[in-house]
């Protein structure tokens, strides 16, 4: 067969639609977001080949692997093994790096054991005992703390001048370091002596008593850096909530002892060419492959071809910056997006469908057409190439482009246009057309406004950063761009977040939930005036309103399905019968606000419901996500179920009431279409405008060309990174030549 065909596709907002996709082709779905993409892709194409395949299993050896359910569709044929590379930051624990992600730190391993000699594979593995080095325990880091970012000099302690949750003024700890009485809680912490300095932030544990209640309790008392170090040190890994509490504390740096190998003194002494396995480890990918390349031997032979081969790979991908050192938890969903396609680029199968969300993602123009170049290569090794792209190169690019739309969600869910890119440049009825063609752009520019001050970066140093300073201008947008890897993340969320960090609001792409019991009405607060509204109306309690108390469906408990254990197949959810997915029980169900019950009042999207509401704050609040671009979800939507974008930008939208504030954002037009990142143009430049300043680490050429100022950095990834390249605004950096930002930048400005 020649074509994917699916008919009856109701999956989601599909509209019961058939859609056919060539094999062996590369096919881009592209529209608004919410508009069905990712559905065919995910949810059907990618969840059927699945399913499929483990049907074709014995059911003692499918049991022992995860299961998809059915999609709602009449029938999907033509259909062959999928492979998902989505973008998803990977979650493994410092342990996992690169070179283990990849097995390339595994050859590297044989090849010292077999070339180095005297020691066993096991002696170079930093998750071994034999290897590890005894001071970070194979972690390869070690952590400090900057006093000046913890603590506010010109505030006491009952004032709060411990920035850490930990230290509040009435907390347990401040309670017990009052019971030393070495302190003056008065007295501003600049005014402390050295000595008193020294007990608040690195007094060894003391144990103290106190028997005043008429029985002796006993506590102790340690210096809070102290404390924070050997919290960031507990063998149980960092939780959620220090992550979000005790990092932004953290200054990591390489180990003292290993200097960043991971490995001890014995591992380290056995040299290949001079060089021990730390020094390879710790070498940027471009710059390993030339190292290893110089090693000869009848041994070494074979392992350094494979090793050369996958690390090729890694460098077409676009992340020969990266060492087999770095932990996967460090990386970007577009990094990690990335490596996951240079696995793939080594395993040579054929007839395979291969499914890739936005696999241009984090990257800079001049780095697309390497992306590209490996789509082309995987389609031409005989398999099938599904993207879900935003990137006008990757449509051009395609040899089928499928259009969902008109608009999203309840709104989506059709086939607009199909056909070659050059046959969707023709279509009337299709927007993405429209814009690959030039007939519409973004007409947002630059407002050069001036700098109403600054905040400084001074001698940043982390990761590939070269003693970097930069002023961040407030009162305007600002848009920092470079190559992957060039240093922007370090800079900004790691650096100018963490040093500013009471002084800004930062919104990243991580998930806001994984529950599937919150949703966007609880997340933004509007739910409270919506369960008042009803309640007032109807004269029942308001409590009865929320699906996680007394008014949930008692049989579902709210969640409005059932999972159904299949012992070898999949969990199957099941609509509640008792409630049939509206998670209230039937009294609830019968209280009313304008005609509608709770359920019905959940399933509007916000744009419908700033039409049926009255109250003044709830249509504020819901006219905040229609701005944000997220007029079409339901206001009942389950958090658990948005994209990263979408995550992104509903937390943007629980943000902005507020006023003089210096907005973060970390690559915001990810998973926008063209249409949409015109719309968050105009919102952040709108928050601009009412005494608000913006920051975004940007790749889009849009969001590029319309700022105040540009911070460029460069001039390469890695350690050919970490400088500051240019500074000005777009029409300055477009004339900057050793600018990558500037070259692109010149030709759309035209």
């Amino acid at each position: 067969m020649d074509k994917i065909i699916i008919r009856g596709a109701r999956e989601h907002n599909l509209k019961n639609i058939d859609i056919e996709i060539p094999r062996n082709k590369l096919t881009s779905l592209v529209g608004l977001s919410g508009s069905g993409k990712s559905t065919i892709a995910f949810d059907i194409i990618f969840s059927e080949g699945q399913r499929q395949f483990l049907e074709s299993l014995t059911t003692y050896a499918s049991r022992l692997l995860q299961r998809t359910e059915k999609p709602d569709i009449d029938e999907i044929k033509g259909l062959s093994s999928t492979i998902m590379i989505e973008q998803r930051q990977m979650r493994e624990s410092q342990r996992s790096t690169v070179g283990t992600a990849t097995e390339l730190y595994t050859y590297l391993r044989l090849l010292f054991s077999r070339v180095g000699g005297k020691l066993s594979a096991g002696h170079f593995s930093f998750n071994n005992p034999l290897g590890a080095c005894k001071k970070c325990s194979g972690i390869g880091t070690e952590v400090s703390i900057d006093p000046n970012s913890l603590i506010d000099f010109e505030k006491t302690l009952n004032e709060g001048a411990i920035r850490h949750t930990l230290y509040k003024p009435a907390g347990r700890y401040m309670n017990i370091l009052k019971t030393t009485a070495k302190l003056d809680f008065d007295k501003p912490i600049k005014n402390f002596s050295k000595e008193q300095l020294n007990f608040l932030l690195y007094s060894p544990q003391i144990k103290l008593q106190n028997s005043s209640q008429g029985f002796v309790q006993s506590y102790s008392w340690e210096g809070i850096v102290n404390q924070l170090i050997k919290r960031s040190n507990d063998s149980r890994g960092i939780s959620e909530t220090k992550s979000k509490t005790d990092a932004n504390f953290w200054i990591t740096k390489p180990c003292s002892v290993c200097n960043g190998s991971r490995l001890n003194e014995l591992a380290l002494s056995i040299k290949v060419n001079g060089k021990n396995i730390g020094y390879y480890s710790n070498l940027p990918i471009i710059n390993l492959i030339d190292e290893i390349e110089n090693i000869e031997g009848p041994i070494a032979k074979p392992i350094i071809l494979r090793m050369t081969e996958l690390l090729r790979f890694l460098i077409d991908v676009g992340i020969g910056y990266v060492t087999l050192n770095r932990s996967l938890g460090t990386l970007s969903a577009g990094e990690a997006q990335r490596l996951k396609l240079a696995r793939e680029l080594g395993s040579y199968l054929i007839e395979t469908v291969y499914i890739l969300d936005e696999p241009t993602a984090g990257l800079h123009p001049r780095d697309t057409n390497n992306i590209i170049k490996i789509l082309k290569r995987l389609r031409d090794s005989q398999n099938t190439v599904i993207v879900v792209e935003h990137d006008s190169d990757v449509m051009l690019n395609s040899d089928h482009i499928i259009e969902l739309g008109p608009k999203a969600g309840k709104y989506g869910g059709d086939i607009v246009a199909t056909g070659t890119p050059q046959e969707l440049m023709k279509n009337s009825s299709s927007l993405t057309g429209k814009y690959l063609s030039g007939k519409i752009k973004s007409d947002i520019k630059g407002f050069d406004r001036k700098p109403k001050g600054f905040l400084k970066i001074e001698n940043a140093n982390l990761h590939n950063l070269k003693n970097v300073s930069v002023n961040i201008p407030t009162g305007v947008f600002t848009v920092v761009t470079g190559v992957s890897g060039s240093g922007k993340s370090t800079l900004i969320n790691d650096v100018f977040v963490r040093m500013h960090n009471d002084k800004l609001v930062f919104i990243d792409q991580s998930q806001v939930g994984a529950s599937p019991r919150g949703n966007i009405a609880t997340y933004t607060g509007i739910f409270d005036i919506i369960r008042n509204l009803v309640a007032k109306e109807s004269g029942a309690n308001k409590s009865l309103f929320s699906s996680n108390s007394k008014g949930a469906c008692p049989d579902c408990e709210g969640l409005g399905y059932n999972k159904v254990d299949m012992h070898f197949m999949a969990s199957v959810k099941v609509i509640c019968e008792t409630c049939e997915g509206k998670k209230y029980t039937k009294e609830v169900l019968e209280h009313r606000h304008k005609g509608k019950n709770i359920n019905e009042i959940l399933n509007m999207t916000a744009e419908e419901a700033i039409k049926f509401f009255d109250d003044v704050e709830l249509k504020r609040r819901l006219q905040i996500l229609v701005d944000v671009g997220l007029d079409y979800l339901s206001i009942g939507q389950t958090l658990d179920t948005l994209s990263g974008g979408e995550s992104q930008r509903l937390k943007l939208a629980s943000k902005l009431h507020k006023k003089g504030e210096f907005y973060v954002l970390d690559e915001p037009t990810s998973g926008l279409h063209f249409a949409d990142v015109n719309k968050l143009l105009t919102l952040l430049h709108k928050l601009v405008d009412s005494g608000n300043s913006v920051l975004v680490i940007e790749h889009n050429l849009d969001v590029i060309k319309s700022a105040d100022w540009i911070i460029d950095m460069g001039p390469e990834g890695g350690d050919n990174g970490g400088e500051i390249i240019a500074e000005g605004t777009p029409a300055e950096i477009s004339n900057i030549k050793k600018s990558y930002t500037g070259q692109y930048l010149r030709d759309y400005l035209k």
